[in-house]
C-alpha cells in the first residue's frame, strides 16, 4: 500500500528509497480537527499526506492563525525545519478532514535526505509551493480588506471539504483569520445581504 502511494506520488522515488520509507514509516488516521501536531511538542515524524487534507496554524496569547493547508502527496515545510533541529514545534496541525497520513521518523528522513536527491526534490518542491502560500497570506494580511479574505477562506475550506454547505462556526473563522468572532458575525450578515452565501442555521453555504 506505501509503495503503490509513493510510486504514484512521487515516481522518480529510488526503489530503494521506496523499500526503506515501506519498512520505516507508519500510517495513522486521523478525525477531523483531531491534532497531529501541538505548538510547543518535539517533532519526531515528517507527515506525507495520503489522503485528506490538513490544516497549520500557529498560536500567539490565546489567537490562532491560520497559515496553510496541506494535501494529498503533500508535506509540511514547518516539519522541514526539524530534520536536523530538536527544538519544539512552533506551529500546531490538525487534520480538516478526515485523513490518512504517512510519517517518516524524523531520524530516517535527515538520512534519506543525504542518500537519495529524489527526496531534497520533493522537500524543495513543497517549500515553495507553501512559501508561496505564506507570502499570499502576507499580502492578504496587509492589502486585502477583512471582507475578501473571509470570502477567499470560505472557498477554500469549501473546495477542501467538496461541498459548498460549510459546518463551521463564526468563531472558528475568526480564530483562522486573526480577528473576533462580532467582528464576523458582521460581515457575513452583509455578504448574506448581498446574497453571496447564505446561513443556514449553523452552517454556511456558498452560492
Amino acid at each position: 500500500m506505501i509503495a503503490s502511494f509513493l510510486k504514484n506520488c512521487y515516481p522518480l522515488f529510488d526503489e530503494t528509497l521506496i523499500n526503506e520509507i515501506e519498512e520505516y514509516a507508519i500510517v495513522k488516521s486521523f478525525k477531523a480537527e483531531e491534532h497531529i501536531v501541538k505548538q510547543g511538542q518535539y517533532i519526531k515524524y515528517l507527515p506525507i499526506i495520503q489522503n485528506g487534507s490538513v490544516k497549520v496554524f500557529c498560536s500567539e496569547d490565546d489567537t490562532e492563525f491560520l497559515l496553510y493547508y496541506i494535501t494529498a502527496g503533500e508535506s509540511c515545510i514547518y516539519s522541514f525545519a526539524h530534520i536536523k533541529s530538536s527544538e519544539k514545534a512552533s506551529f500546531s496541525a490538525i487534520a480538516e478532514t478526515d485523513s490518512d497520513l504517512l510519517l517518516l521518523p524524523i531520524h530516517k528522513v535527515a538520512d534519506w535526505a543525504k542518500k537519495f536527491p529524489s527526496l531534497n526534490n520533493i522537500i524543495l518542491n513543497n517549500y515553495q509551493k507553501h512559501y508561496s502560500e505564506l507570502l499570499d497570506t502576507t499580502k492578504q494580511l496587509i492589502f486585502y480588506k477583512l471582507e475578501d479574505r473571509l470570502i477567499n477562506y470560505l472557498h477554500t475550506k469549501s473546495q477542501l471539504r467538496n461541498t459548498k454547505l460549510l459546518a463551521i462556526s463564526h468563531k472558528e473563522i475568526a480564530y483562522d483569520l486573526g480577528t473576533s468572532r462580532e467582528v464576523i458575525s458582521r460581515l457575513i450578515k452583509k455578504l448574506e445581504r448581498n446574497r453571496t452565501l447564505k446561513q443556514q442555521g449553523r452552517k454556511i453555504n456558498l452560492t
